[in-house]
Order: structure tokens, then sequence, then C-alpha cells
């Protein structure tokens, strides 16, 4: 029996990739030779599974196979998911609304993106009259789709599993601040940088670590942050790093005070999970799947007044007691991700939830 994911490019370092790296792991476990179904070619480490590009997909197929597409928006060319024989599974990240690129990049691009969001909701229509399930990573992406009646509907995070630092806690705390993702609008990095003018008020020594990857089309989203930073005056506080390796990251992560999201738009947000594991107390805004991913760890604040959520960070970050409860909390939540039966649950699944 083979399994097949199929997706825009297989990466190492995003939630999708680690999702599919994860799922095939499951599978591998459970008896089905794991296969890649890519429209750009694999550029990341090894991996015991076979690697086919869409454009020239060949391999045998039957019914016994299972076919999981991995769904973040409209790109991949699905017929072939559709066309070919076997079990077909929507794995659904989420879609990102166009109107954060609205004011944050040219008017084309702002264009392009509502096309493809209708564009992408109009595939989900179609995916939910043939596919046999969708697994959805979050409850919020659950409630996303819930309109379009799919069949065998399941919420299953992100196939992966987290290290936890074992770094004694020390009675001292850096005062970085830091944030990971994508250099996107609707993670509303400005809101981020804005929020460190705040704080280096109080902290005059502290960096802002703006830890990212830079999207062409959006090029000049990432223009508007350097010159945030040049209008707020943090020249030389405010660190862009780019193309960094995951374990570097991590590294950065584990030296930094603070992890912050102002984000307002997630389907999962594993980077925070990856901040709770690095034993540094994370602040979120309360938007998208991010409640739901923290299970009631780190602080959650509902408005972004500024001058409030620097004195959250500071009284939790500075009075030992609050941080280490803070973060023993994390590393709570992580246990639950970390012991999450993937194996028995996608078994019980294919058993029974999608003849």
């Amino acid at each position: 029996m083979n399994v097949f994911q199929h997706l825009d490019e297989l990466k190492d370092s995003d939630g999708v990739g680690n999702d599919a790296i994860g799922l095939a792991n499951v599978f591998t476990s459970l008896g089905y030779q794991s296969h890649f179904v890519t429209r750009l070619p694999r550029k990341g480490k090894p991996l015991n599974s076979k690697f086919h590009l869409v454009s020239s997909f060949q391999h045998p197929t039957t019914s016994n196979d299972i076919h999981i597409l991995h769904y973040g928006g409209a790109g991949y060319p699905y017929s072939i998911f559709q066309n070919l024989p076997g079990r077909k599974i929507l794995r659904f990240h989420n879609i990102t609304p166009a109107h954060f690129y609205k004011n944050t990049t040219t008017p084309d691009i702002y264009s392009a993106m509502e096309k493809f969001e209708s564009l992408s909701y109009l595939e989900i229509a179609s995916l939910s009259i043939f596919c046999d399930s969708i697994w959805c990573d979050s409850e919020y992406n659950f409630q996303t789709i819930s309109e379009y009646q799919f069949k065998n509907p399941y919420v299953i995070p992100i196939c992966k599993s987290y290290e936890t630092n074992s770094k004694i806690e020390s009675p001292t705390r850096n005062q970085s601040l830091v944030l990971v993702g994508r250099y996107s609008p609707q993670k509303k990095w400005e809101d981020f940088i804005e929020l460190f003018s705040f704080w280096i008020k109080e902290f005059p020594d502290a960096k802002c670590l703006c830890i990212g990857s830079v999207i062409g089309a959006f090029d000049g989203y990432f223009d508007k942050l350097t010159k945030t930073v040049e209008r707020l005056g943090l020249e030389g506080k405010v660190h862009f790093l780019t193309g960094k390796t995951d374990l570097e990251v991590i590294s950065f992560l584990k030296e930094s005070g603070a992890f912050v999201s102002m984000s307002e738009h997630e389907g999962f947000c594993l980077p925070i999970l990856e901040a709770f594991g690095s034993g540094i107390p994370v602040f979120a805004y309360s938007a998208g799947a991010v409640p739901g991913t923290m299970k009631g760890a780190g602080v959650i604040f509902q408005s972004k007044n500024y001058l409030s959520i620097v004195h959250q960070i500071r009284d939790n970050l500075f009075q030992i007691e609050k941080r280490t409860s803070l973060i023993y909390d994390q590393y709570r939540v992580l246990e639950f991700y970390n012991q999450f039966p993937f194996q028995e649950v996608i078994s019980g699944i294919l058993e029974s939830g999608i003849q």
C-alpha cells in the first residue's frame, strides 16, 4: 500500500512541511510506502520517501492507496489528486484572507490576492464533493470550512514532536523580544515593532529579533517594515534575521527574553509551540487558531494596547515566580502535543472513518 502526499513544495522549516514529514513517518510505521508528489523539486534534507513531480507523475496507483492533499490555497493542480485511484484526504491548513494585503502591498498584488482567495474557496467547494475525509490541524480551521459539509471531518494537530529546553532557569532574564514567521501582512510585524518602541523606553538595552523569510511577491510589505523601523528611530535595535536554519532559530529563541505574536490570522502557529519548548514566556494576541494552539498556557491579550502589553510582559518576565509558572504551563501543553497518539488516531480513522 502507498500513501501519496500532494503539496506545492516540501520544506523542512514551515508548518506544512513539518506536518507532511511527520505524517510520512506515521504512515510508514503503519506499513505504507511513503511518497511525496510536489509541484516544485525537493531542496531539503534526505528523507525515507519517494519523490515525484506532479508534472511527470507516472507511478502505478491502486484503489488501496491513500492520497493526502495539503491545502493552504489555490496553486497545486489538484485534478491529478482527484483522478488517481484510492482514498482522498484533504489536509486543511487554512487560507489567508485577502483583506490583509490591502494597503500593505501594491493594488495589483491586493487584487491578485482577492482572486486567489475566491478561487481557493471555489476549489474547497469542489474538494468537499469528492474527498473521503478532511483533516484540519486546528479547531479554528475546522470552523473555517464547516459550511462545506465535508465527509468524515477530523481535527488532528500538526504531526510533530517538540524538544524542551533542558537549561536550568536562571534568576535573571534577557530583555530581548522575538518573533518568528514569514514576513506576511496578516502576521502584523509592524505592530510587533511598534510594541517594541514602547518596550525599549523601559529597557534601552533590549533588542527586537524578527526571524523570518521574505516572500518575493510581497517585497512591498517588507519595505514597509524597514520604513517603520526608520520612522521609529529603531535602527540597530530591530534585527531582521533571514535564512536561518531550524537549529539556529531555536538557538535564538532560547537566548531571547520573550516571544510576542501580534498576528491576526493563524491556522495553527507552529512557532508558538517552538517558543514553548525553548523555555521562554509567550505573549500573543487572541486571533485565529492562536488561543486553541496555546491551550491556556502563555499569556493571551485581547487588545493591542501597547502600554498594557509592555506591563504584562514586564511583570511576567522579571518576576521569577510568575515566569517559572508560565514556562511550566507551556511545557505542560507541549507534553499534550508530544504525547498525541498520531499512529493510533490515524489507524483508527483509516479502519473505520473513511470507508
